[in-house]
């Protein structure tokens, strides 16, 4: 079997997994969600006026800065409390986790470890001095 081939078996493994199915559903529960898609546009707002105000250099109005700065905040904070932007964040956090997973286990096969019988090290086994370390990243 070729590398690509075998590679785009793992694709489709990876989107059969449920993980991420739940992350698709998410995403799509967020699109759908017009409270959220407002908030995120007044974020974009926010985000354009202080680069303009930023670009201004020394003539910058600090405190037009530091009021757009915590108005950015506070509409982020309220985003990310959001039970949409919640289910997104924790489906987005499997995938990041499968994704070091898979990254890691191709780690170890470049280093000519036995893909039958490889496993990655236990995160609380890490003594934090490389010297001892069997890989974990």
């Amino acid at each position: 079997m070729s590398l690509e081939k075998v590679l785009r078996e793992l694709g489709k493994e990876i989107q059969a997994d449920p993980r991420f199915k739940a992350l698709k559903e998410a995403a799509a529960a967020n699109d759908k969600d017009e409270a959220l898609q407002k908030q995120m546009q007044e974020l974009q707002l926010i985000s354009l006026k202080y680069q303009q105000e930023a670009t201004k250099g020394e003539e910058a109005d600090q405190d037009r800065i530091k009021e757009l700065q915590e108005e950015y905040q506070n509409i982020y904070e309220e985003v990310m409390k959001g039970e949409n932007m919640m289910n997104y964040s924790a489906a987005a956090s499997e995938m990041e986790q499968m994704a070091q997973y898979i990254s890691g286990m191709i780690g170890l096969f470049f280093d000519g470890q036995d893909p039958e019988t490889c496993e990655l090290p236990d995160p609380a086994d890490c003594t934090h001095d490389c010297t001892t370390c069997g890989g974990c990243h």
